[in-house]
């Protein structure tokens, strides 16, 4: 085993209890497991195509026969837009100071473009306008950056051209955005849900992580974001980060359990490049937090493996009395519902398409998907053409649709029945198919899943390790 991940592994708090996964994780037989998790891609939802150079048109199709079957999608604006870019980001975006006024003229363009584009899927998969949206996000970047009257536009055309009659709406922004002023426009529109990264509640760590934001600001987007009438509040929170200890997580839960907060998300920091990966929104570039390496900085240094792992484990412990975690990282208060939009594309008996509108979207249904160009220039171009702003599209087999199938709904943390599956798949079993059917014989050997009957669960050891899981023991061959 390489030394340097086992002395990250053996990184421990001697103040909290060794982390369950320690042993697992330590034995030679589970190497492929430690050298993911040491360095693993940011999110764990990553379910690609295998047939590789799929033509354009065959993607459309495909989109279209699934969604007109689907009983909902989901739907979702990427706008790219920030203040500044944190240290751990690898996403597409663009750095704006909105009090500057030629960035009035880039957001009027980023409105234009994304509306564009939206357009262009209209006329390309004609059914996307009466399909009912289960659930219309906008994402960022900061989208709070957009000025009211680009924002309105954009509510104008996506409200007058989809079909929002079953809509629930998610806005995401930025704590020192968030003011109780947009927030009312929020309200206005029709928005419900808000979530916002806060990373951690500590001023030093937030610092640290490059954020411009105070943990004063976050409690301050949650207090107005109630006061203004919205019940349904999530914030993202990282573990892992740059001088962050246990104690340090643990102070974040506990503000997370003081605040009754609705959802919560919380996300290991994931060093690996991703720009290769498929994810929600596509890397772009290395974060400066890669390019400097994990390195001693101001006397900071970033949590071992082991640590991680007690944080991962503190998390749980602290939210189990009253969250429910659903999908992995997504942890909802018991008496409330899980992420909407999560839900819609992973469970197993609804994983219906997504449509992704933005700058590095990624766009998928059952048999295929594509994933748009992440810069910015050539992603205007393509729009400026008349072209929709795609990278690259994959079809998906028939072999990989029920694999795909099975590790999203493994990465849900339901138990996974096969009467739903074979309800899916024309009465074809998941423990017959040639991938699954093998690998699940390794998963329960590693006492990482249990079989009952016709259904899998996950052990404790699979459930910290399902991203793992799903990202290495289920190898299907490109086509």
């Amino acid at each position: 085993m390489n030394s340097e991940t086992l002395n990250s592994l053996s990184d421990i708090d001697t103040n909290y209890p060794v982390p369950r996964v320690y042993d697992f994780l330590s034995r030679p037989e589970n190497i492929a497991f430690l050298e993911y998790v040491f360095k693993d891609p940011f999110g764990c939802h990553v379910f690609p195509g295998d047939i590789c150079g799929y033509p354009l048109v065959a993607f459309f199709d495909d989109m279209e026969r699934d969604i007109k079957q689907a009983k909902q999608i989901h739907l979702w604006s990427y706008i790219p837009t920030c203040r500044y870019r944190c240290h751990f980001c690898q996403y597409p975006t663009l750095i704006l100071n909105p009090q500057v006024t030629s960035s009035q003229a880039v957001f009027r363009d980023l409105v234009d473009y994304n509306i564009k584009e939206a357009a262009m899927w209209l006329q390309n998969v004609p059914c996307l306008a009466q399909a009912e949206v289960g659930e219309f996000n906008i994402f960022g970047g900061t989208p709070s950056l957009l000025p009211e009257p680009e924002l309105r536009r954009l509510m104008d055309f996506y409200q007058g051209h989809f079909n929002f009659s079953a809509a629930t709406m998610r806005f995401e922004g930025e704590p020192g955005t968030l003011t109780k002023q947009y927030l009312g426009l929020l309200k206005e529109l029709g928005f419900t849900k808000i979530s916002f990264g806060a990373q951690a509640f500590d001023d030093r760590i937030i610092s640290a992580c490059g954020r411009m934001h105070s943990a004063e600001q976050c409690l301050d987007a949650i207090f107005n974001a109630r006061e203004t009438g919205f019940d349904w509040v999530s914030v993202d929170l990282i573990y892992g980060m740059l001088g962050q200890s246990v104690d340090d997580v643990k102070y974040d839960i506990e503000k997370i359990l003081e605040l009754k907060l609705s959802h919560v998300v919380c996300t290991k920091l994931h060093m690996e490049k991703f720009l290769k990966k498929r994810t929600g929104v596509s890397g772009e570039r290395e974060s400066l937090w890669q390019k400097k390496g994990l390195i001693n900085i101001n006397n900071m240094n970033f949590p071992g493996l082991g640590k991680q792992y007690q944080m991962r484990e503190l998390i749980g412990q602290y939210l189990s009395s009253g969250y429910l975690e659903h999908p992995t990282t997504y942890f909802h208060q018991n008496h409330q519902h899980p992420e909407k939009w999560k839900g819609l594309v992973t469970d197993l008996d609804k994983q219906y398409p997504e449509v992704a509108i933005g700058l590095g979207g990624s766009s998928k249904c059952t048999r295929a998907e594509a994933v748009n160009i992440t810069g910015y220039r050539k992603y205007k171009e393509a729009l400026d053409e008349n072209r929709l702003p795609i990278e690259e599209s994959r079809g998906v087999s028939s072999l990989q649709r029920e694999v795909n199938a099975f590790k999203m709904a493994l990465s849900t943390l339901v138990p996974v029945n096969d009467n739903v599956f074979r309800q899916r798949f024309d009465s074809r079993s998941f423990f017959d198919n040639p991938i699954i059917r093998p690998t699940l014989r390794t998963l329960v050997d590693k006492a990482l899943v249990i079989i009952d009957r016709d259904v899998v669960t996950l052990t404790p050891n699979g459930v910290t390790l399902v991203e793992a899981v799903i990202n290495t023991q289920f190898v299907t061959p490109e086509v």
